[in-house]
């Protein structure tokens, strides 16, 4: 059962607004702790944002280490609904334009029986024998007896070969034999021949004109005039790291064109210099008179790196520097002069910026390096002070415990002492019968 204290017995103090009061004073040691650790935590998270500034300042220079930035094409085209291009190797691929006329579209090689069973548990064949399809120049023998349903023979075709495909039909009253080439493109023509009396019972083959549905083909291009073809609806060696896809046929051309992907380039340099000026605004207001990382020198002092190796962009003319507030601006008119007529010196330009800002950069983020360094030194501070608040609550408990027996211990000697006087008072009072 816990102990209750009964504050005032005596009636001659209250000793509990006595403990409060001295709790209170006490507790402005722990308030000042607090405080002093709020501030550590706000010096932290700025620390930790301007660090996730120089992150994006990284990635932007990854983006222009790229060998081949300076190198990537755009590719449009004037009708997307009949075909599409995708650019595979920008290097080998020049800026160009090309019209060409979708004249026909590749095809599979389709079959179908013009007879069939009634039930799928029919016996399609009369004898054993060997179905022979022929597809590309390559054979592929299929063995049939005269229990085989036309579900075994289907099974058994697909089966045998992954450059046809076999599947059942149903008319209604029939079940009859789909067969099909899987890719497009004439070689793909499928030839059949029997040594028994499968074709014949499902009227399919080369016998039967009307099972042949669809007859295998390749695409077909004209440019300017001359008919170019595919296998399938993709010409990839057209122009060197340009792949068209024919989506449908048109009688009327379709223009490609092919450019430098300039404005790709300059939006990479400009993201770079756009998280160098975010640092720079940042590091000016978190370093303020009133910023929580006041009187630190961290944050310009990296700055100040980052800009003194930029030297590879200023030396080109590329950078502008405005001094009443420290940005730095892409000079477009510089930039589009060596896009158009030093695209392999820009190239190396971008590769000089990378090997001045790179081992940098690496030295910061480095295990140990002054970015882990510096949170990890605060985190120690976070953790002192956590500890120190505790131990300051713990010892002013102790104290307060220690007053408060000591206050009980006098209230009871005081109830006891004004006990023992109402006592006395009582024995020295007169009584009435005297006199």
């Amino acid at each position: 059962m816990a102990d209750i204290y009964l504050s005032n017995l005596s009636g001659q103090f209250d000793y509990q607004q006595i403990l409060d009061k001295y709790q209170q004073l006490k507790l402005q040691q722990i308030a000042i702790l607090e405080q002093r650790e709020d501030l550590i935590l706000q010096k932290k998270s700025a620390f930790q944002t301007f660090t996730s500034m120089l992150e994006d300042f990284k990635g932007g220079l990854e983006a222009l280490r790229d060998p081949g930035l300076v190198d990537q094409k755009v590719a449009t085209i004037s009708n997307e609904e009949v075909a599409s291009v995708t650019i595979t190797d920008p290097k080998a691929l020049m800026p160009t334009q090309l019209e060409f006329t979708p004249t026909q579209l590749a095809q599979r090689d389709v079959w179908l029986s013009q007879a069939g069973v009634t039930s799928r548990e029919e016996e399609v064949a009369s004898q054993d024998g060997t179905l022979t399809l022929t597809i590309d120049g390559t054979d592929y023998s299929i063995d049939y007896s005269d229990s085989d349903t036309i579900d075994d023979i289907v099974t058994k075709i697909n089966e045998a070969t992954d450059a046809a495909q076999a599947s059942l039909f149903f008319d209604g009253t029939n079940y009859r034999l789909i067969l099909s080439s899987t890719k497009t493109g004439s070689d793909q023509a499928i030839s059949m021949s029997d040594d028994g009396d499968l074709l014949d019972n499902l009227q399919l083959g080369g016998d039967y004109e009307d099972s042949h549905v669809q007859e295998a083909q390749n695409a077909k291009i004209s440019i300017y005039g001359t008919e170019v073809e595919s296998q399938d609806n993709t010409f990839s060696n057209l122009i060197d790291g340009l792949t068209i896809e024919v989506k449908r046929t048109s009688g009327d051309p379709v223009r490609v064109e092919v450019q430098n992907d300039d404005a790709r380039v300059q939006r990479a340099l400009e993201a770079l210099l756009d998280s160098y000026n975010a640092m720079v605004d940042y590091s000016k207001e978190q370093t303020g008179e009133y910023g929580p990382l006041s009187g630190d020198f961290t944050l310009h002092s990296i700055r100040s790196a980052l800009f003194n190796r930029m030297n590879p962009l200023l030396n080109q003319g590329l950078l502008e520097v405005d001094h009443t507030n420290g940005h730095l601006s892409l000079n477009l008119d510089r930039f589009k002069e060596l896009i158009q007529e030093d695209r392999q010196g820009l190239a190396d330009t971008f590769s000089q910026l990378s090997d001045q800002l790179g081992p940098y950069l690496e030295s910061l983020f480095a295990k140990d390096g002054l970015l882990e360094e510096r949170v990890d030194g605060y985190e120690r501070q976070i953790r002192n002070y956590e500890d120190e608040i505790r131990s300051t609550a713990t010892r002013i408990d102790h104290e307060i415990e220690n007053l408060k027996e000591r206050f009980i211990h006098l209230d009871s000697l005081l109830a006891s002492l004004n006990s023992m006087q109402t006592s006395i008072a009582a024995l020295l009072q007169p009584t009435s019968d005297q006199g």
